[in-house]
């Protein structure tokens, strides 16, 4: 299986990321990295603490997203922020969003 690298290189140019402006805080792309290793891939259209409680039990090493974790811009690590957080990293989940590059995408 590709690294998250690779994916990630290949979502971006597939995707146009840097060529597709959207939401001024909207951060498309990779959100969250992981220890690099990918065997399983989800997708979900908005991220939760659900979509990530379900991702962790079926070992998803990616997960792929088109509303992602930071609308808002800089915020505080708190409530569910902090909880999606960690439930990312005590299971090395990457998390990559596209929200308007998908969007346009045929």
């Amino acid at each position: 299986m590709p690294s998250v690298a690779e994916i990630v290189r290949y979502l971006d140019d597939y995707l146009r990321i840097r060529e597709i402006p959207d939401w001024p805080n909207a951060l498309n792309g990779l959100q969250i990295e992981n220890s690099g290793r990918v065997t399983k891939i989800g997708a979900a259209v908005d991220i939760s603490t659900r979509v990530l409680n379900q991702a962790a039990k079926k070992n998803v090493d990616l997960l792929i997203v088109h509303h992602g974790l930071f609308w808002s811009g800089l915020q505080p690590v708190t409530g569910a922020l902090r909880r999606q957080l960690k439930l990312a990293f005590e299971n090395d989940i990457a998390l990559y969003s596209a929200h308007l590059p998908l969007d346009l995408h045929p």
